[in-house]
């Protein structure tokens, strides 16, 4: 068998979300069973347009895909990026589901590494970091994009991004919208492809939240099945996780690309939301035996 140390690495994933619909927690799950499974790794997770609680949510859903067939290791972590400047925007209701369960002793009931923002990365030079360090990268923008188009004013930045950026996912779901004037800027920086996810994309790809939690018994407790419950709505738009596989398989057939605009193929949408959803709902692979043996 061979090493799994000596195989190439898988593409890099920059997610910046705000975090503030049930699909971006989906979304997140997602990136992790991607990463579990080698199709994917988490190059870098940032949280714009959201507070503190946004951002330990994510750390949370990190710690516990990563730690459900091994112990997390908080080396092995990448941290979250997260703006520091007040006044700083609340967090959707739906984190604090997960954020604030408590076990019946009364600690939380999913572990952390994030308790103040000082525990944190600065936006900026996390997203830039996260296209440095990897050979090939995605990224999927579902947020204000102030701090991403600050990213690439970086110095060197451009010249990264038209290296080892294969594409950039732009979802137009309302978060995105928030700062005008960044997302202007940003595009007219961006040197590589972009394709925007448009609502019409999450919304052709909707589905009940009750398929949703029922896919996510195989564990009693799981911080994303929180956060959809929170969320509450018959049905769930898939929003992120659309933008996420078109991004990591964008050759799949689900979809089509029309002037950089994505589209659901009509004749496979149900097989696409299916696809999207058993993702989001799936239990990390297996990581191999430790030694490689």
């Amino acid at each position: 068998m061979q090493d799994p140390k000596n195989l190439p690495q898988p593409i890099g994933v920059v997610y910046n979300t705000s975090m503030t619909r049930p699909d971006a927690a989906l979304a997140l799950a997602a990136l992790y069973v991607s990463a579990s499974r080698r199709e994917a790794r988490v190059g870098g997770i940032c949280v714009t347009g959201a507070g503190l609680d946004a951002a330990i949510f994510c750390d949370i859903v990190g710690r516990f895909y990563g730690g459900q067939l091994r112990a997390p290791s908080s080396n092995n972590l990448l941290p979250i990026g997260l703006p520091s400047a007040p006044p700083m925007p609340p967090s959707a209701a739906m984190v604090d589901a997960a954020v604030k369960k408590t076990r019946d002793d009364g600690a939380p009931q999913y572990v952390r590494s994030i308790q103040r923002i000082a525990d944190t990365a600065a936006p900026d030079a996390l997203l830039r970091n996260a296209i440095t360090f990897s050979a090939e990268s995605v990224v999927v923008l579902s947020a204000p994009a102030t701090w991403l188009a600050r990213s690439l004013e970086l110095a060197g930045s451009a010249a990264q991004y038209k290296q080892r950026v294969k594409r950039v996912v732009i979802v137009d779901a309302g978060d995105v919208e928030q700062d005008g004037p960044a997302l202007k800027s940003l595009l007219a920086a961006l040197p590589g492809p972009v394709v925007r996810c448009g609502r019409d994309v999450g919304e052709a790809l909707s589905v009940p939240r009750a398929q949703i939690e029922g896919g996510f018994t195989w564990s009693p407790s799981n911080p994303v099945a929180d956060a959809v419950r929170a969320a509450g709505g018959a049905s769930v738009p898939l929003h992120d996780v659309a933008a996420l596989h078109y991004a990591l398989h964008p050759a799949s057939g689900f979809f089509t690309v029309t002037d950089g605009r994505l589209a659901v193929d009509p004749g496979r949408r149900d097989a696409c939301a299916a696809a999207l959803t058993a993702l989001a709902n799936a239990k990390p692979a297996a990581p191999p035996p430790r030694g490689g043996g």
